[in-house]
């Protein structure tokens, strides 16, 4: 029996902006999202503490973020248990790229004059 694929969008967000930090594309055969995020938090407190994982964090002064996971997600999906691919980008230093959050419950349209919603 062969696994299924998944594409999970990771969206990192920089606290008190709308811009997205880094958007990220993950292709795995975890059962759900949060399955993959387990996973991926599980693998780098183990990566920590190689030899790798410590430069990683040294490059990161210290503060290795969703940023520095794309940074480094062409050698981290070679190694993550379930992890496919990896593709990444950022909005906000991209010159034709852009992202932002929407409320997916806004309301873009009223009712049309004379018919009520229903």
């Amino acid at each position: 029996m062969s696994q299924q694929v998944s594409r999970t969008f990771i969206v990192s967000m920089i606290f008190g902006e709308l811009d997205a930090g880094v958007i990220l594309q993950i292709i795995h055969t975890y059962a759900s999202a949060q399955d993959l995020l387990e996973a991926i938090r599980a693998y780098l407190r183990a990566w920590a503490q190689t030899d790798e994982g410590k430069q990683a964090h040294a490059e990161a002064s210290g503060d290795f973020n969703w940023g520095d996971f794309a940074d480094w997600a062409t050698v981290l999906r070679e190694k993550i248990p379930g992890v496919l691919d990896i593709q990444y980008v950022y909005p906000a230093v991209s010159e034709n790229l852009s992202a932002v959050i929407v409320d997916h419950d806004e309301l873009l349209m009223t009712a049309p004059a004379g018919r009520e919603a229903a």
